[in-house]
């Protein structure tokens, strides 16, 4: 499996240069992204906020990297919805979602 600065870095080429993503959805089984999302979502102070459910992304481990992979894998893995709360510095309305959301997300914000 490649290492996840290689996999960020070819997609972080590819979208400035406009072309399309092809076998996005297997590079959710690479645990190293997940690692990589969790670096830069634990130091952010947003991270400890609960969204829908009460779980933050503090409470990650290895295993739940490793049952969200195989959720994925399965195709049993469904998006929760997010709540909504206004952050004043910003003026707009956020959507926080769930710990796993968040690092879901992360694997490919984490650039």
């Amino acid at each position: 499996m490649r290492s996840a600065e290689t996999v960020l870095g070819v997609l972080r080429e590819r979208g400035k240069r406009g072309l399309p993503l092809k076998r996005l959805y297997r590079q959710l089984f690479n645990p190293q992204l997940y690692l990589v999302a969790y670096g830069k979502l634990y130091a952010n102070a947003g991270a400890m906020t609960p969204g829908v459910t009460a779980e933050t992304v503090d409470g990650t481990s290895l295993a739940t990297i490793e049952t969200i992979i195989d959720t994925v894998r399965a195709e049993r893995w469904r998006w929760h919805p997010v709540k909504r709360v206004h952050v004043v510095r910003r003026a707009t309305l956020c959507c926080i979602p769930d710990a796993i959301g968040r690092n879901l997300e992360g694997c490919f914000w984490a650039q």
